[in-house]
């Protein structure tokens, strides 16, 4: 390679970077808590609560107000509801938690922030939003939890957890719903967010937030959303390779020396690749946002909600 392509090379770099996303400032504390209920282990239910962060973001686009991170809603919420208005009987159902939730976090974005759009805030989903009473871990369908958010803001991008099953009919559904975009494929990137008012169209897309994704889990790939760890690592080191905004996982990296759960070659992909703003969960951290030694920050949201502003 020569001197002036090299010098190139680095041009373009520089001009991606500009825009690059960085987390500014992460509250410690969280603003507000929501109520559920969660199964444990043996089958019983219990009251739980789900932290809501907020923190700031560097390089949002011009068309993108906030972001929402969430990941693990793996909780109930019993709703009273009858045949119709003029009906007496009543009866409790079990909604899922991120079915309730989206019509919450809008308001509470109304209250705290109401010069934000909710139509201009993007919605980042990294798995596993199903739960059912009585059995911790339980798999199925969620779909009600996508269209939910979908219903209260503009846009949604996400990807499965190892939990989450649908079937055909609940893919196509979300794969040709307008502002979803399921990234449930071995790798995928998608550009998602809503241009300024009047941006020409063919600069649309260059302010819209490129997103990568990889859904479930390093397992055995006869176990629904599992891959064999070499080809789930050559997929994050192509989603890196392409320098995205963000990468959206559902596992998270194992980092030994602070006491976080994960997985430690995810650590590895990661700190090979160039820096990123990684989102991920399926295990817990006490300790949600680790920046690693390239410079690449990841935040767990594994039962819990963020809601990033400028």
């Amino acid at each position: 390679m020569d001197h002036n392509c090299r010098l190139e090379c680095k041009i373009i770099y520089k001009e991606r970077g500009r825009g690059k996303l960085k987390i500014q400032q992460l509250n410690h504390d969280p603003i507000e808590h929501y109520a559920y209920l969660n199964a444990i282990p043996g089958g019983e239910v219990i009251q739980a609560q789900l932290p809501i962060y907020h923190g700031t973001l560097d390089g949002l686009p011009e068309g993108i107000d906030a972001l929402i991170v969430t990941s693990d809603l793996q909780g109930i919420e019993p709703v009273m509801e009858k045949e119709s208005d003029a009906a007496s009987d009543t009866w409790a159902t079990d909604k899922l938690l991120g079915e309730m939730l989206p019509a919450y976090i809008r308001l509470l974005m109304e209250v705290e922030w109401p010069e934000l759009d909710p139509q201009k805030t993007g919605v980042l989903l990294c798995g596993d939003m199903y739960a059912l009473r009585g059995k911790r871990g339980a798999s199925g369908n969620p779909v009600p939890v996508w269209l939910a958010f979908r219903a209260a803001f503009g846009w949604v991008a996400g990807v499965h957890g190892n939990h989450d099953i649908t079937d055909d009919a609940d893919a196509h559904r979300l794969h040709h719903s307008e502002g979803i975009h399921c990234m449930d494929g071995p790798a995928a990137i998608i550009s998602a967010g809503h241009p300024p008012d009047g941006l020409a169209p063919h600069a649309a897309k260059a302010r819209q937030l490129r997103i990568a994704g990889l859904g479930g889990i390093i397992g055995r790939p006869d176990k629904p959303n599992r891959l064999p760890a070499e080809p789930y690592l050559q997929s994050v080191l192509k989603l890196l390779k392409q320098q995205p905004d963000c990468l959206l996982l559902h596992q998270s990296p194992g980092i030994a020396e602070l006491g976080l759960r994960g997985e430690p070659l995810i650590r590895q992909a990661l700190e090979a690749g160039p820096e990123t703003l990684v989102f991920s969960g399926h295990t817990h951290w006490d300790m949600p946002l680790v920046q690693l030694s390239n410079g690449t920050q990841v935040v767990n949201a594994d039962s819990k909600l963020f809601i990033f502003t400028r």
